[in-house]
């Protein structure tokens, strides 16, 4: 009854520190890295808020007395990926900066996906910048699952957003009705009693039984979701690629994605991959729905593209935030 697993395991704590910390890190040693190359590190380093750099020393010293491979693998990723910019732009940079820290740029919402800007003399690179495992998804959008159709598909009928917001309702409280009569829990309409025996609110922490329940009710959500987005596929084709790269990571037609894959803590290997929106664009007209199949997640095919809107908790379960994560995975072309 209530059993919830056992505390993680050192290993699994330092993956969630590493998790935590490093995107924060990497797009600052990049941008330093970038200004560094360009001799412009003293005016980089002068433009940084206080606040922030306050942020990356607490970071810097935690990671360097708890995980102290992590400090040289992302010194050592950074170094590779400022090489990797320098060949979009043979040119030194002319100011580089850490997007939301002190950058008061009057695009600065335009660019709202970039994660550093950087100045040439012939023209401005926002660069999105992502770290991860090789292999795996990059996530590229988060939006809130109350409001994701009429923020990413405004051409849906706005009707449509609000039966599905009472169909998420309707299936929050059947979940919490099940995971209590499973765990031989009154159901006071909340989960006041759920919480004041002690259970764990946090997903990861369910036993099986109360997994399975939990994974069940995103599960009908994500088909309610493929449901409407089947729908609009074959009402408003056009306007649905033209909404695509919104939620790829491409609000702006100028920004730039770079993404570090890796197989940490190994720096034997690694892969840089640079994306464009061009790159999206040629793909679009291949784009399709997929199949549902039963799980947590929509696909969407965009060429080489795959594209999936993932029904996630913001971070508990207990309350109603949901969110949608969308996230990337790209077919490189075979070599024959």
């Amino acid at each position: 009854m209530g059993k919830v697993k056992d505390s993680p395991q050192p290993l699994v704590q330092k993956e969630a520190l590493f998790n935590e910390v490093k995107g924060s890190l990497f797009e600052y040693l990049v941008a330093r890295g970038v200004a560094k190359e360009s001799g412009i590190e003293l005016d980089f380093l002068s433009k940084l808020d206080p606040n922030y750099l306050s942020v990356l020393g607490q970071q810097d010293r935690m990671v360097r007395q708890f995980y102290p491979k992590m400090a040289l693998f992302l010194s050592d990723a950074a170094s590779k990926t400022c090489l990797k910019i320098n060949t979009i732009f043979k040119e030194k940079a002319t100011s580089s900066k850490v997007v939301g820290k002190f950058s008061n740029s009057s695009r600065k919402e335009e660019w709202n996906e970039a994660d550093i800007i950087v100045e040439f003399p012939s023209g401005t690179l926002p660069v999105s910048l992502k770290i991860n495992k090789i292999n795996s998804y990059v996530n590229t959008k988060s939006g809130g699952i109350k409001s994701f159709f009429q923020q990413y598909f405004p051409f849906i009928d706005k009707e449509v957003q609000k039966e599905f917001n009472s169909f998420v309702d309707t299936e929050f409280n059947r979940m919490a009705f099940e995971l209590h009569a499973q765990n031989d829990i009154e159901y006071a309409g909340n989960f006041s009693h759920w919480i004041s025996r002690g259970l764990s609110e946090l997903p990861g922490e369910l036993e099986k039984e109360s997994r399975l329940i939990l994974k069940s009710y995103y599960a009908r959500i994500s088909r309610r979701i493929h449901s409407i987005l089947q729908s609009a596929f074959l009402t408003h084709l056009d306007e649905i690629k033209k909404s695509i790269p919104s939620l790829m990571g491409f609000s702006s037609k100028e920004i730039v994605q770079i993404i570090y894959f890796h197989e940490f803590p190994s720096t034997d290997y690694h892969e840089i991959e640079i994306h464009t929106y061009d790159d999206l664009r040629r793909e679009l007209d291949q784009t399709q729905l997929m199949p549902f199949l039963e799980t947590s997640s929509v696909e969407i095919q965009i060429g080489r593209y795959s594209l999936q809107l993932r029904v996630k908790p913001m971070n508990k379960f207990t309350t109603t935030a949901i969110k949608i994560n969308c996230s990337v995975k790209i077919r490189q072309p075979s070599i024959s």
